[in-house]
């Protein structure tokens, strides 16, 4: 489970994004990296046991953990810190585009989720392709009991097209996934859910039950 303090840490950046405000707090932050640090590392030595693919890997907690300076080359918000801690534990780590288990700690609007968030063109094309290939292998996954008893809203996209993409049959029985640009399960939680004992064991669950997603995206 997290610290507390760790959600008063993210809380307070949140209103008081600046540098200032950080420097005085870089031994809070550095608290709340190394916590969330060492709740990655126990889930990476867990998830190893049913997921081959991390097993074989080297992938170490700190490995999952983007930095918490923003991008502002392009940003209109120039607020310097991201307000929000999140992971991706995959086989080739964060940047490896792959598909994953995810954790995002963001005080009011946390959730954990699997799959391919926003995968590159490349990769989206390839998924998509496999899909209209085998779509009975993909609906077997997308319409796995245990899957849906743990994230009832399903295999979902945080953007769909009006149509079906160029390059495919816009009556392919496979259209309505066809037409997603991300293939991911999510459910949120209350931060509270994060510092109680039962978290890990639901979170590891959870995860358990997105392998079959993990492994039909990263064996393409």
């Amino acid at each position: 489970m997290l610290k507390k303090s760790s959600f008063d840490f993210l809380t307070g950046l949140a209103g008081n994004n600046h540098k200032d405000w950080f420097d005085k707090h870089r031994i809070d932050y550095q608290n709340t990296l190394d916590d969330f640090t060492l709740f990655n590392q126990n889930l990476i030595d867990a998830i190893s046991k049913f997921d081959k693919s991390i097993a074989q890997s080297d992938l170490q907690g700190r490995d999952c953990i983007p930095r918490l300076n923003r991008d502002l080359r392009f940003a209109k918000d120039k607020s310097p810190y991201k307000t929000y801690f999140y992971s991706i534990i995959n086989e080739g780590g964060r940047k490896s585009g792959q598909a994953g288990y995810f954790i995002v700690i963001n005080p009011g609007e946390c959730y954990i989720g699997a799959g391919a968030f926003q995968p590159e063109p490349d990769l989206l094309k390839k998924i998509r392709q496999e899909i209209d290939y085998d779509l009975e292998a993909w609906k077997k996954i997308a319409e796995d009991k245990k899957l849906l008893k743990t994230f009832p809203e399903g295999i979902t996209a945080q953007e769909i097209l009006q149509k079906v993409p160029k390059g495919f049959d816009k009556d392919s029985p496979a259209k309505d996934f066809l037409r997603m640009k991300g293939f991911f399960v999510r459910k949120y939680y209350p931060d509270s859910f994060f510092c109680g004992k039962d978290s890990f064991s639901t979170i590891l669950e959870s995860f358990e039950a997105c392998q079959q997603l993990i492994k039909f995206i990263n064996t393409i």
